[in-house]
């Protein structure tokens, strides 16, 4: 009875074994199926969520609007990097300019003897402008209560010797020079011009100069400050120059001021039978 027990052990132990092996590789395959369908399941509904998404006109709209932030972005970083580039290409300009005119003043005590009265200047023939020049108020000064004889003594006292009113390194007077002349006879002077054109008077009310210039909308007057041995516009270029043809060379090509964009680009001449000038070289 006891191998009889035995063999019963082992026979059901080997059914059970058999059972559990037939039944195993289908609960795997119905795991695997759980899980696949899971995985499936999962993606299909991300792919569902993203082309919602897509859908979405809120989502559109903040895509857009990230989009074009990014591109204002880009757009203010170049014209930052633009900006930079000018300011720095116009101080080197200035720079290479206020070197030169440091250099030409410390030649001034160089300067050759007294010439004699240059020839009088070919008068300056040039067409006709149209439109009512007008006075440009922006730049005034206190009246000095100085006559036009200490003027012309100071002219000759101070400014002949620095050959004021001469055209660069000659003994030649410049076409735009003039002297005495009123601000009424400047507009006169200049309204037989075309635009550009311009002229530096001896100012009759104070010991300096004056610029006038005719521009599309009229007439345009700028003091120029001699006080220093040297020459800037009052209260509109701090730059100075050593002389008054190193001031119009420089705004041959910079305009005097960012607003008004004046170029110093045509020199009106005398116009008279003899120079306005005579009284201030004799």
């Amino acid at each position: 009875m006891l191998a009889d027990s035995k063999a019963q052990t082992r026979k059901y132990d080997f059914q059970q074994g058999k059972e559990l092996a037939r039944r195993r590789p289908g609960g795997m395959r119905a795991s695997a199926e759980r899980a696949l369908h899971t995985n499936t399941d999962r993606k299909e509904a991300q792919e569902a969520g993203q082309k919602s998404d897509k859908d979405d006109p809120e989502w559109q709209e903040s895509l857009r609007k990230s989009k074009a932030a990014d591109e204002r972005r880009r757009s203010i970083a170049k014209q930052a990097r633009d900006d930079y580039n000018r300011l720095s290409l116009q101080g080197i300009r200035k720079g290479k300019v206020a070197e030169v005119s440091k250099n030409f003043g410390s030649k001034e005590q160089s300067l050759p003897p007294r010439p004699s009265l240059p020839p009088k200047p070919k008068t300056l023939n040039s067409g006709g402008a149209n439109g009512r020049p007008h006075r440009n108020p922006g730049v005034q000064r206190t009246i000095s209560t100085s006559t036009q004889e200490s003027i012309i003594r100071w002219f000759k006292e101070e400014q002949f010797p620095l050959q004021a009113g001469y055209e660069k390194s000659t003994d030649r007077i410049a076409p735009w020079f003039h002297g005495i002349v009123t601000l009424r006879q400047a507009e006169e002077l200049l309204s037989k011009s075309v635009p550009g054109s311009f002229l530096i008077r001896v100012s009759e009310k104070i010991k300096g100069y004056a610029l006038s210039l005719l521009s599309l909308e009229g007439c345009k007057h700028f003091l120029i400050d001699a006080s220093s041995n040297s020459y800037s516009f009052l209260g509109v270029d701090q730059l100075q120059h050593s002389t008054l043809a190193d001031l119009v060379n420089y705004h041959k090509e910079e305009p005097i001021t960012s607003l008004g964009k004046e170029l110093l680009l045509y020199p009106c001449g005398q116009q008279g039978p003899e120079p306005d000038y005579l009284d201030l070289f004799e």
